[in-house]
């Protein structure tokens, strides 16, 4: 898993987060607040529903890809806590901002694996 971690982290620091460094704890379990994962204080809890084997498999293989684009998008947010630090904001703007870019930085990993996954994330920006 470290080997996964360090080579996503370094996907990352060519794609907008070269500051970023270190790894954040994993824990596998139930309690990712109902996502299949979630990013926190240093730690990406993988809930019962994340796909491990899929991180374990042929990295060619969609499924393979589709598991590692999802521990990516929570290793954005471990970089955008690197990047905020204190002034990480909790209002909901703040939150959808950070999702976008992660979102959009998964994608861009899904492509460059030759995925033709299109991942649903919409939001309007008229409802800010």
């Amino acid at each position: 898993m470290k080997e996964l971690l360090a080579g996503l982290l370094i996907w990352l620091n060519g794609h907008g987060f070269p500051a970023c460094t270190g790894q954040p704890a994993i824990h596998y379990g139930n309690d990712a607040r109902g996502y299949v994962a979630w990013y926190q204080d240093g730690v990406v809890q993988l809930s019962h529903r994340f796909d491990r084997e899929g991180l374990a498999i042929d990295p060619n293989a969609q499924r393979s890809k589709l598991a590692r684009s999802a521990l990516l998008h929570e290793l954005v947010h471990f970089c955008q806590w690197q990047r905020e630090g204190a002034i990480h904001s909790h209002s909901e703007r703040a939150w959808l901002e950070r999702e976008d870019e992660a979102y959009a930085l998964q994608t861009i990993y899904l492509r460059e694996q030759g995925s033709a996954t299109v991942l649903a994330w919409r939001r309007n920006d008229d409802d800010w």
